[in-house]
């Protein structure tokens, strides 16, 4: 029987979320899952921006910062 468990690899192990269930040894295939940067860019951080206008200020509450990748 297959069983998918989610996990973090760190430091060189792979940390399980949870245990699987009626497995005590049994070959695994790990997949590296590509990750998305939790932070803007350098280029976007250091951007100066033009003077601010009233077309840009009606839209500033409406801004969202990038989303953290969830484990």
């Amino acid at each position: 029987m297959l069983q998918t468990i989610e996990g973090i690899y760190k430091n060189g192990q792979v940390e399980l979320a949870e245990t699987p269930e009626g497995i005590s040894e049994s070959p695994v295939f790990v997949t590296f899952l590509a990750t998305k940067p939790t932070t803007w860019p350098e280029i976007i951080l250091q951007y100066q921006g033009t003077e601010e206008s009233i077309i840009f200020e009606s839209y500033r509450d409406e801004l969202l910062p990038p989303k953290e990748v969830e484990f």
